[in-house]
């Protein structure tokens, strides 16, 4: 007879990777990636880079 499985430890697992995300950015955790990188402010004469978040997809901008 084969090994006996618990399903529970695979469904937690699921839910740990599932709301990773969501608990993070609820934090102020957030996974930045780059969007635009440093395009040029007139206005200001400054290097500008968009970020945005990977999960929950608000941006934010950097000014060099």
């Amino acid at each position: 007879m084969s090994n006996i499985t618990r399903l529970d430890q695979f469904k937690k697992q699921q839910l740990k990777k599932k709301n990773k995300a969501n608990t993070l950015c609820k934090s102020g955790f957030h996974k930045w990636e780059i969007i635009h990188k440093e395009h040029f402010d007139v206005k200001k004469g400054q290097l500008i880079t968009t970020y945005q978040c990977r999960f929950c997809k608000t941006t934010k901008t950097r000014v060099h």
